[in-house]
């Protein structure tokens, strides 16, 4: 399969590595895209699946919604897999703009270390589907967190329970409940503001 990466770094390496050793063919682009570099339409032309690994929701943005960005050389429900952190509400709401275009685009924020990756996966069903089967290269720890969005709630979610020390005090749910409810409160304070 052909696969094309965006990003850098000690986790991206890490990820490439693993799928060159499982056969895959790796196409990596620097994201040179703003800087007159490739533009990644042409990636997502020549890729069954493109992974981005990017520092913030506005490099997403650009990567994916650029004139000839991503979602630009998408076709055929082209699959999107996006490892970068994200607010909830914009891995959504970029999920919701590449449906509209006919690809599929999953939330799956990687987390972890030496220890071993871990991934949350948001996105429709078949997109997961798709996504589980190239991410289960790299870490087994890949756990569906729901739709759109959900794999970066989760990621949240985990982020303020080992800042809040918590272990199991919660053994019905609901205080992480709420932590996902005010997480999404503060995506929309952000966007609104």
């Amino acid at each position: 399969m052909d696969i094309g990466f965006i990003g850098g770094g000690e986790v991206a390496d890490a990820i490439m590595d693993r799928l060159r050793e499982v056969g895959h063919r790796l196409h990596r682009h620097p994201y040179l895209h703003t800087h007159g570099g490739r533009p990644l339409r042409a990636l997502a032309e020549r890729c069954d699946a493109v992974m981005l690994l990017l520092p913030d929701a506005r490099a997403v943005d650009r990567a994916l919604f650029a004139e000839d960005g991503l979602a630009a050389g998408l076709c055929g429900g082209g699959l999107l897999i996006d490892l970068s952190a994200l607010p909830p509400a914009s891995a959504a709401a970029n999920a919701a703009r590449i449906a509209e275009l006919g690809g599929q685009l999953v939330d799956a924020p990687v987390s972890g270390g030496a220890a071993g990756y871990r991934i949350d996966l948001g996105g429709s069903d078949a997109a997961c589907a798709w996504a589980d089967s190239l991410l289960r290269v790299f870490t087994s720890t890949v756990e569906r967190a729901g739709g759109p969005g959900a794999g970066q709630r989760a990621r949240l979610a985990r982020s303020a329970d080992r800042s809040a020390g918590r272990t199991g005090d919660d053994p019905d749910g609901l205080h992480r409940l709420l932590r996902l409810m005010a997480f999404d409160e503060a995506d929309c304070a952000l966007s609104a503001g």
